[in-house]
């Protein structure tokens, strides 16, 4: 009997052992949540960063070195799966006059897969550009080169192989598309007009007239089209409908970034170099000062979270992005990030 329970007392280990065994080796590395994010690009530390917007920390580093100095501007395409990024050998902190004595700096563009943070494409371009955006259907990425002579080129998001290229005319900047996606606008530095590109045809369809040297173009939620200009410090509303600027604001800072908030009917400004970004509200058919709120050095980029509750801004001279409460326009918290940020997406 002594020796029969000791032979069960041996198996019986043997057995747990084993049991205990299989499991480690079955055992399975748990699988990344996928949480909402926010990707920071960061132009004078070459990378992103990636705040969690749960917990509102930045949790992951992209870097960038690999592909370039100072990345400037971001974009997600439309399935959420792809990064890009405009890669020009020009530092734009420097301010964008100056760029007319950088002839011999390259651009270039440089897609990157949101989630593991690997580069799919590097592309190069003849000259310096502002930015690189995904088409509505996110199979090209459009990129304008901005020189006397600058011209809109047009690549394959898959492949990098170039479908077109678009003469343009002097100091093209951002290229944005309009919420029904037909076409893209970009603003001419040294002239007063945006242009309007089918997104099919490649074809300039319409020249707008706004205010002398535009600066900069951003598409809004709403459908229009913000034309911001420093120079002048003001800002065109354009029509996509009529192809005209119908409604202008006057501000007494020089504007940066415009975003539209329909939650709150509200169009925010940053306002380039302060720590502050401006809201206005539209009543009787007129946009109107409303507030300031007070962000981190040179407010440069905005974005809203899907519920239109939560703003996003980047701070390019603080290294910070300001998390803004929009229902009662107060600050929430600062999130430090890396150096120079100016680019700011989402996914939710």
């Amino acid at each position: 009997m002594i020796f029969s329970r000791n032979i069960l007392i041996f198996f019986t280990t043997i057995i747990v052992f084993s049991s205990c065994k299989e499991k480690k080796i079955i055992k399975t590395e748990p699988i990344e949540i996928d949480y909402p994010k926010a990707y920071i690009v960061n132009g004078g530390s070459n990378d992103i960063s990636i705040i969690n917007l749960n917990e509102l920390s930045v949790n992951k580093i992209i870097q960038l070195t690999d592909v370039g100095r100072f990345p400037h501007h971001i974009s997600i395409s439309p399935d959420g799966k792809k990064l890009a990024v405009a890669i020009p050998e020009y530092d734009f902190i420097l301010g964008h006059a100056a760029l007319h004595n950088a002839t011999d700096k390259k651009g270039g563009i440089s897609i990157i897969d949101a989630q593991t943070g690997s580069t799919l494409l590097k592309i190069a371009l003849p000259n310096v550009n502002f930015n690189a955006a995904f088409s509505p259907d996110g199979k090209e990425i459009w990129s304008a080169t901005s020189t006397h002579s600058g011209e809109m080129y047009v690549f394959d998001t898959q492949t990098g192989i170039l479908k077109n290229k678009i003469a343009l005319g002097a100091d093209p900047s951002e290229v944005v598309f309009s919420k029904d996606g037909l076409n893209s606008y970009v603003a001419l530095g040294e002239s007063s007009f945006v242009y309007v590109i089918n997104a099919v045809s490649k074809e300039i369809v319409n020249t707008i007239k706004v205010d002398q040297f535009p600066t900069n173009v951003w598409a809004g939620n709403d459908g229009k089209i913000y034309v911001e200009n420093k120079i002048a410090k003001s800002i065109n509303i354009i029509d996509t409908k009529a192809f005209l600027a119908t409604e202008y604001i006057d501000v007494n800072f020089l504007p940066g970034k415009v975003v539209y908030n329909q939650l709150m009917n509200e169009l925010w400004i940053c306002q380039a170099n302060e720590n502050f970004v401006a809201y206005f509200e539209r009543k009787n058919n007129v946009w109107s000062l409303k507030g300031n709120i007070e962000t981190g050095n040179d407010a440069h980029s905005i974005s809203f979270s899907k519920d239109e509750k939560k703003a996003f801004i980047v701070n390019q001279k603080a290294n910070s992005v300001s998390v803004i409460d929009v229902l009662n326009h107060s600050k929430i918290k600062d999130i430090i990030v890396g150096s120079q940020p100016n680019g700011i997406v989402l996914k939710e």
